[in-house]
């Protein structure tokens, strides 16, 4: 890996991390266009706790509200469904990132979810149980290469109506855990990591971090605007190509 790798990739994570275009779909997509080898775990990791960072800047004037008794309970609910269904596909994790077909058929969910947000309107404030459990299922969709975990998480919290602001909240915290959790997983499989792999690993956290941070504002900005359902007609275009690309 290069310095310039390195650097497209940080960005690349950072931006598709939050945008709702899915960060694990492109990579299964630039690896079979390009041919490009997968990122060293170490480097890997550096950029997903870039991304993390990133979380807990632009939320760091709510971080309180996530150890309230209550809200808690709401995450761990919501955390539930990703670490099931984790568990339960972790032997075909390896031949589900192969797949571009699959890949293909997950941004075409993406798309479909997104456009759907299009009829639904905010009626409530507060988040029930049952909520942060069927927002949790549609986070755990997006272990599949192309389904977005933002995306599916804002869709899901839009059709069960809930405010904007608490929507978007909500998801994203369940997105620190989420994002926390792989990150934990993965420092289990570092091993020896050498100088350059280390700074061109720290260039990766830097440059996912700035990204994300941009990436949250302006996610934020067309979520409020109640336009989400334009990232649709990208992700559509994206699960086409996949197809196509998969066919010829």
């Amino acid at each position: 890996m290069d310095i310039f790798k390195a650097c497209f990739l940080g960005i690349l994570q950072g931006l598709t991390e939050f945008l709702p275009v899915s960060s694990s779909g492109h990579l299964v997509l630039f690896q079979k266009i390009f041919h490009l080898s997968e990122p060293p775990i170490f480097f890997d990791t550096m950029v997903h706790f870039g991304t993390f960072f990133s979380l807990l800047f632009y939320f760091r004037k709510s971080l309180k509200e996530i150890f309230k008794k209550d809200y808690l309970w709401r995450l761990f609910i919501g955390t539930l469904p990703i670490v099931i269904f984790g568990f339960l596909m972790k032997n075909e994790i390896e031949k589900i990132f192969d797949s571009l077909f699959l890949t293909g058929i997950s941004f075409l969910v993406t798309s479909f979810l997104l456009f759907l947000t299009l009829f639904f309107k905010e009626k409530k404030e507060k988040i029930s149980f049952f909520d942060a459990f069927f927002i949790g299922v549609f986070q755990a969709l997006a272990l599949l290469p192309g389904v977005s975990r933002s995306g599916a998480t804002l869709s899901a919290g839009s059709f069960r109506s809930i405010s904007y602001k608490k929507n978007f909240k909500f998801s994203f915290h369940l997105g620190m855990i989420a994002i926390f959790g792989a990150v934990i997983l993965q420092i289990m499989n570092i091993h020896k990591v050498s100088n350059e792999e280390a700074k061109l690993s720290l260039l990766g956290f830097i440059f996912s971090f700035f990204s994300g941070i941009f990436a949250l504002n302006f996610l934020a900005k067309i979520f409020f605007k109640r336009k989400l359902y334009l990232f649709s007609f990208y992700t559509f275009l994206l699960g086409i190509f996949c197809l196509i690309y998969y066919f010829l």
